[in-house]
């Protein structure tokens, strides 16, 4: 679906319907045009996410996933030690704190780290939405209390997810029909084109573009492969960048009966390597500086990721019988410590913001603390939760056990194939891949599994083993496996196409070397 901007409307409206009606990429940017603010849960056989939408803007995703918490996505990208991680878990159960909150008392991390950590980790649980091909979804208008201060930008979710992540079906039945079409920048989208961060070759095509083409003349100029102005295209005819002639406002045409794409207060940039990184990758954390600054840095990142979950007078650091004088002290102090335009340093990029909210939070609660009437309010809301509590004070180690552990299911299903009890491990890695269908290697081992329990699978084997070859080009299993079906069933050159970049992909390993002699071997029969 490419929608129009009526159907973002309607869809906007919507409280439920299905990912066949309404793909990821449109559901999410309706939400953003809109400015939604509630919850969205979707789910997929056993799988559930909910994503909370502050004003439009992805705040939090939660799931029944294990992969996806904090710190099993830290283990995974190898940001913490196995050990680490059980007993920072069970810790943290006990104490009834945050994991990352645990991490960071242990030294584990720095607050300025764990910020990206959780940045990073939101994204790729979005992204991971992009691999649906169905799924029910409905809409909850209530906004839980946010206690989250992370943001995703749709816009650049939606051109990552798309272009990485999508269906090809999904790709092809959007594009398919623009074949022949002239294709222009629109030029006053609902998302404005300096908000998105473009590579170096997207940009590319979106100048292309600009005085109107078909996408076969944009090939000629881009020299860019099919598939990716196919998925491209989509994504930015998703956002209302690019539309079909046919919907180009009439005022667009020039005197020259071309059109004339958005005009830029800056032109494109030909952004670095680091800004074309995949969103959910941990970005690097910013160049040494010095201790204070860092310091500095660290103070305000902590501050920030335990913000919203606190009252006035945690914020500030005060006592419930503080006085008066106690209060504008203790406010002035904070102030001072997150004044934003004592940030605009180079230092200190990339903080300023962050500072500027603790400012206006810190200000927000002295207003609650010198006013009578909220101060009473608040010493009552606390009062209650404190009882709460005492009434619901959780066991030791209290942790939770009903999530999908896609990991476990995969060492079973790995074990099971080795003993070639096919089906049941065809089942079970299923059960993997669809819990967590970004891993490549849960990819690879079930389409190799699917050719071992039968010849007649190849075809579609091979088909998604290259399909996680074009999400991960260094999956080097793929490339093997790929290799060795091509050679079961006779494709000598396909074969020896797909070892070769195995055998570059897994060294020291000498699976795809081997295989390649026995190649040669049977070439020669």
């Amino acid at each position: 679906m490419i929608p129009t901007p009526e159907q973002l409307d309607a869809i906007a409206q919507m409280e439920a319907g299905t990912i066949q009606e309404v793909p990821i990429a449109p559901l999410l940017l309706a939400q953003a045009v809109h400015r939604r603010t509630g919850v969205l849960e979707i789910r997929r056989r056993q799988v559930w996410k909910r994503v909370a939408f502050d004003h439009g803007v992805p705040v939090d995703c939660r799931s029944n996933l294990a992969h996806e918490t904090l710190g099993r996505y830290m283990v995974h990208e190898g940001k913490l030690g196995e050990e680490d991680f059980t007993a920072a878990l069970g810790h943290a159960a006990s104490r009834g704190v945050p994991m990352g909150e645990e991490l960071v008392e242990r030294g584990l991390v720095t607050p300025d780290d764990l910020f990206r950590i959780l940045q990073a980790n939101l994204a790729k649980k979005l992204l991971d939405l992009f691999t649906w091909r169905e799924g029910e979804f409905q809409t909850d208008g209530d906004l839980p209390t946010r206690e989250s201060s992370l943001k995703i930008k749709v816009p650049q979710l939606i051109l990552t997810g798309v272009t990485k992540l999508a269906p090809q079906e999904e790709i092809d039945m959007a594009v398919g029909p623009l074949v022949g079409q002239r294709l222009c920048l629109h030029p006053t989208p609902p998302i404005p084109l300096e908000e998105i961060r473009l590579s170096q070759r997207q940009a590319q095509l979106v100048e292309a573009a600009r005085p109107g083409r078909r996408m076969g003349e944009i090939a000629e100029v881009t020299g860019l492969s099919v598939d990716e102005i196919s998925r491209l295209l989509y994504a930015l005819m998703v956002l209302g960048l690019i539309v079909p002639e046919s919907r180009m406002p009439k005022s667009s045409l020039s005197s020259t009966g071309s059109f004339r794409g958005p005009i830029l207060k800056t032109p494109l940039p030909a952004v670095t390597a680091a800004e074309t990184q995949p969103l959910a990758q941990i970005p690097p954390s910013p160049a040494a500086s010095s201790p204070e600054a860092e310091r500095r840095r660290n103070d305000v990142m902590q501050t920030y990721l335990l913000y919203r979950r606190q009252d006035a007078f945690d914020l500030l650091g005060l006592p419930e019988d503080a006085t008066l004088p106690a209060v504008h002290e203790k406010f002035l102090d904070f102030a001072r410590r997150f004044a934003p335009w004592t940030f605009r340093t180079p230092e200190l990029s990339g903080v300023e913001e962050k500072a500027q909210d603790l400012f206006l939070a810190g200000a927000q609660a002295y207003g609650e603390l010198t006013d009578v009437e909220k101060r009473n309010t608040l010493l009552f809301r606390r009062k209650t939760l404190r009882e709460e509590r005492a009434r619901k004070a959780p066991s030791m180690h209290q942790i939770k056990t009903d999530l999908l552990d896609s990991e476990a299911q995969f060492k079973k299903g790995k074990a099971a194939l080795e003993a070639g009890r096919h089906k049941e491990a065809l089942m079970l890695l299923e059960f993997a891949a669809d819990c967590d269908p970004q891993n490549s290697l849960y990819a690879a081992e079930l389409a190799w599994c699917r050719f071992l329990l039968s010849d007649a699978a190849a075809p579609r084997a091979i088909k998604e083993l290259q399909e996680t070859l074009r999400r991960d080009p260094n999956c080097g299993l793929a490339a093997y496996y790929a290799g060795e079906i091509e050679r079961k069933v006779g494709n000598f050159a396909e074969a020896e196409e797909h070892l070769r970049r195995a055998i570059k992909l897994m060294s020291p390993d000498r699976r795809p070397i081997d295989a390649l002699k026995s190649l040669s071997t049977e070439r020669k029969r």
